[in-house]
């Protein structure tokens, strides 16, 4: 009776940082699904969405199309690729442009929304007749 070999799975710690970070540099190319690149560097099936976890730690950007999809867009180019948000790295003016306009329109949706907030309290308060902010002569 013959054995077959079973294939080793790798722990999550066991990988090091530049394995992580080749393993995301190897997603990004748009040649393969996190799926299959998670099976190849652990043996493991299911990857539990620790690549995004480790792209954001390592500064890549979390808003990503599938790159699979992208690849095959004609209007591919390499500007589209995420850039490390690291200090050694030098940065294109236009993706800090581009970065700095998404920060901004994450700030301006932010107040919207605080200015949402406020004025349904507001509402409910003269409606319901209660007191809902914290009054500041309280202790």
């Amino acid at each position: 009776m013959k054995r077959q070999k079973e294939q080793k799975t790798r722990g999550i710690g066991s990988l090091s940082w530049a394995e992580r970070e080749e393993m995301i540099k190897e997603y990004l190319s748009g040649n393969y699904s996190k799926v299959e690149i998670w099976k190849k560097y652990t043996g493991q099936s299911v990857e539990h969405g620790k690549m995004l976890q480790w792209m954001r730690m390592l500064g890549y950007s979390d808003k990503i199309e599938n790159p699979i999809k992208r690849h095959l867009s004609s209007s591919f180019t390499k500007q589209e690729l995420p850039i490390l948000a690291t200090k050694d790295t030098p940065q294109d003016p236009r993706d800090l442009q581009k970065r700095i306009k998404e920060l901004e329109r994450q700030l301006e949706n932010s107040q919207l929304k605080a200015e949402g907030y406020e004025l349904m309290i507001e509402i409910a308060e003269k409606e319901l007749k209660i007191p809902i902010r914290k009054k500041s002569d309280t202790k």
